[in-house]
């Protein structure tokens, strides 16, 4: 009963970090309204719907601390990874097969080369994560992962600026869609708090420009960083209840929960027919939870702790835990990546294995819980590691 109680308030968490990471992605669609498609999906896009995840990982830190508080900011960075990267693109192919239109995902050969573009990246970040991942990590692991963001973005924005001449037409259709939506989603003020619409309530009979934009970010964010704080501390009670790992409490609960607006923003973009946007929100968003929703929080409390120094590991079977996560989440990632960027793949082929690899994740992860044999065999070959040894 109490575990069906925590879950309620889960649902009502998830509800706010939607309802208000709406309107953070309609207002940062409106401020990046000069990007080509591609680009504002992995970029502006990708950005707004991660920050829940962001908010996560800097309040488990905070919140719980050392071990503990990252491997909670972990466990979220990987259970979101794998519902951006799984469930997503299927939610979006459904998208399209139910809105009936035409049966492919890249239709131009830009939108191919900019999915294969963050294929490249999101595979490139899963490797340096084995590189930065320690169980003592230093300023430099932190600053290691968002220089590599950094670098990803520079290179979005140069092609986006090299795309300049095609873009006319783009601001104009964005411009377009976001003043259908204000038209079309007049409400009383009674449903725009039901519904916390901050969009709404801030250009109530007013038309959208960059002041009320940034103000429409500031509230959203405030009510995502609340909305995650309390995520944190339902984590890490509902670890102690079930007697788990903060660890699979966070990939499964915080994980699914900080997803949600990503999944919601790619449809609504499937449902435009902007599938370069819905897809390039998925990898872009990964990208961003690896780089900066873990590398800025690692950075960020080394700086501000005493001891200059973050002892993520303790004990080899947190470390083995940890390593297994990321082999098992590059393992799927390249079979999903291949299933999303061979253009002769048919949709329902393509919804039906990414569904499959996510079914095949939650065994992974029910077979850790269980303590099943074979998992516990990989986990002490892991523990035999050299790294593993100056470990508890």
């Amino acid at each position: 009963m109490v575990a069906l109680g925590y879950l309620f308030v889960i649902v009502i968490l998830s509800y706010v970090i939607w309802a208000t990471s709406e309107s953070f992605e309609r207002a940062s669609s409106y401020l990046g309204r000069n990007m080509a498609p591609g680009v504002r999906g992995a970029t502006i896009n990708a950005i707004g719907s991660s920050m829940p995840e962001l908010f996560t990982a800097v309040f488990f830190l905070a919140v719980v601390g050392n071990e503990e508080g990252f491997a909670g900011g972990f466990g979220t960075m990987v259970g979101s990874a794998m519902f951006n990267m799984l469930i997503i693109p299927s939610v979006v192919i459904l998208t399209i097969l139910y809105s009936k239109q035409k049966s492919i995902i890249a239709r131009s050969r830009a939108e191919r080369r900019s999915m294969m573009r963050d294929t490249l990246f999101l595979m490139m970040a899963q490797v340096l994560l084995f590189i930065v991942i320690r169980p003592t990590m230093y300023w430099w692991n932190g600053l290691l992962l968002m220089f590599f963001y950094g670098f990803y973005v520079w290179l979005l924005l140069r092609s986006n600026r090299q795309g300049s001449g095609k873009i006319v037409e783009t601001t104009g259709k964005v411009e377009k869609d976001i003043g259908e939506e204000s038209n079309t989603k007049e409400r009383s003020i009674s449903s725009v708090f039901v519904r916390l619409d901050i969009y709404a309530l801030i250009t109530h009979k007013k038309d959208i420009n960059d002041r009320r934009a940034w103000a429409i970010l500031l509230i959203a964010m405030m009510f995502m960083g609340i909305s995650c704080l309390n995520l944190v501390y339902i984590c890490e009670d509902l670890g102690k209840l079930l007697n788990l790992p903060i660890l699979v409490i966070a990939v499964l609960v915080a994980g699914s929960a900080t997803s949600v607006p990503d999944m919601f923003i790619s449809i609504r973009d499937a449902k435009k027919g902007n599938t370069a946007d819905a897809l390039s929100n998925a990898f872009g968003s990964n990208i961003f939870d690896i780089c900066i929703a873990l590398g800025l929080p690692i950075f960020m409390y080394i700086l501000l702790n005493d001891k200059g120094v973050l002892y993520a590991f303790s004990n080899k079977e947190d470390w083995a835990t940890s390593m297994l996560l990321l082999y098992v989440m590059s393992m799927i990632t390249a079979p999903a990546c291949y299933l999303l960027v061979m253009p002769k793949i048919s949709l329902k082929l393509r919804s039906s294995a990414l569904l499959t690899l996510y079914i095949l994740f939650l065994l992974f992860i029910y077979s850790y819980s269980a303590d099943l044999e074979f998992i516990q065999r990989v986990l002490q070959g892991i523990m035999a590691t050299d790294i593993a040894q100056g470990l508890l």
